[in-house]
């Protein structure tokens, strides 16, 4: 079976001023201190940092399995650091 937390880490890690924390049960993905991703102890679902057009940011989960289409995890994983990234980073280019 995949490590999905290893897999989680690798694409969050790439993306320009992420930090990892861990506690409470899950991991969190963290830039310049805000938080654009968090994964349960068991690595089963994470929550990404999402939003619709002209609304505020909330939590929205994604459960992960055997079949996850990786391409569209990256993806939201990489929207979701964008929503909270500083300006500077994301001129920095994020992706």
């Amino acid at each position: 079976m995949t490590d999905f937390l290893t897999r989680i880490r690798d694409i969050a890690m790439l993306l320009p001023g992420t930090a990892e924390q861990a506690g409470d049960g899950e991991t969190r993905f963290l830039v310049e201190g805000a938080p654009f991703l968090r994964v349960n102890g068991t690595a089963s679902a994470m929550h990404l940092c999402v939003a619709d057009e002209g609304f505020e940011p909330h939590w929205s989960e994604v459960a992960l399995g055997a079949d996850s289409d990786w391409t569209l995890v990256e993806d939201r994983i990489a929207r979701s650091w964008e929503l909270v990234a500083p300006t500077e980073l994301l001129e920095a280019g994020g992706r």
